[in-house]
């Protein structure tokens, strides 16, 4: 026989509370450190709740890993669609945009480094980032298509240069560790609106 449990309408927001706080905590640990050395038990004890009560939420620390990366890459399609509909010039847009972008990569970055402890379990991230990278692309591609339509920026490849500006992205948080997702965002911000390898020299 099939139990059906029906959540009490005071239940739901107490359970949205504690599976956020699961997700922030174990966010933070995988940031952190390498997925090998998080333990379930620390992202039980920082999120405030036993070990059992994780596993009513997250049957696995891989499960638990995946939905951190996809809650992470949903919330920059979110974020980004947001600054796209907002009143405001095509520039400052994109800007917001390259942003946004920086920072959520650099968290899928560190996240992203399961790909190299566990081969075998990619897969399952590229594809998440498979299924959102078409609504990011078309994102970026918006804003630019209002930029060029407004006259603020010069005709481009509207194919090729969203996913360009990913690509720099992401090659600069990989290339130069040691540089903040801001430093990055600013860096990417000022060469692709401001153009300075453009300039003449003197």
């Amino acid at each position: 026989m099939t139990v059906v449990v029906v959540a009490r309408d005071g239940e739901r927001p107490f359970r949205e509370r504690r599976r956020n706080r699961i997700l922030e905590a174990a966010a933070a640990l995988f940031g952190e450190m390498p997925f090998a050395e998080v333990q379930v038990d620390d992202i039980a004890r920082r999120a405030g709740i036993g070990k059992a009560t994780l596993y009513r939420y997250f049957p696995s620390k891989e499960a638990l890993y995946l939905q951190v990366f996809e809650t992470a890459l949903a919330r920059l399609e979110a974020e980004l669609a947001a600054i796209g509909t907002a009143a405001g010039p095509a520039r400052q847009q994109l800007a917001l945009m390259l942003e946004r972008l920086t920072a959520a990569l650099e968290q899928t970055r560190t996240l992203g480094l399961l790909d190299e402890e566990r081969p075998g379990k990619a897969g399952n991230w590229r594809a998440l980032y498979r299924a959102r990278r078409r609504a990011i692309l078309a994102a970026l591609r918006a804003v630019i298509v209002a930029g060029c339509d407004a006259g603020e920026f010069s005709p481009v490849d509207l194919d090729v240069t969203p996913a360009l500006l990913i690509g720099m992205i992401r090659g600069g948080l990989a290339s130069a560790p040691q540089a903040s997702p801001d430093r990055v965002a600013s860096a990417a911000i000022a060469l692709v609106l401001e153009a300075p390898l453009a300039a003449r020299p003197p």
